[in-house]
């Protein structure tokens, strides 16, 4: 299983953001060190630690693609997003949803191409 590992203004808000999105993939909260929020699923890990400056104004710098497993989970996610976080949307779901954490990171949750 490969992790991705980000430095976070704000673990706690980290954690209210991705507990409920992680749960809507079928991901599940990992064992984690106080201070930390971790989540695990579909061969991935994800961890957030303590550290980083507050995010800019400015645009995230790359985009991290989620593998959806068909078109009905892109626009799912994008309906539980757009109820519970609606300035997280950033566009979609076209092509494939993109939306924003709490952290500035950039995601996208997108159906491989047939």
């Amino acid at each position: 299983m490969a992790t991705l590992r980000f430095a976070v203004p704000d673990v706690a808000a980290q954690r209210a953001f991705w507990d409920k999105v992680a749960s809507w993939l079928g991901w599940t909260p990992a064992r984690s060190p106080d201070g930390t929020a971790a989540y695990a699923g579909a061969g991935l890990g994800l961890v957030f630690t303590p550290g980083a400056p507050a995010a800019a104004s400015a645009p995230a710098p790359v985009t991290l693609t989620l593998e959806a497993p068909s078109p009905a989970a892109v626009i799912r996610l994008k309906d539980l997003l757009q109820a519970q976080h609606p300035r997280s949307i950033v566009s979609g779901p076209g092509e494939g949803l993109k939306f924003q954490d709490p952290a500035g990171l950039m995601w996208e949750y997108a159906s491989p191409p047939v």
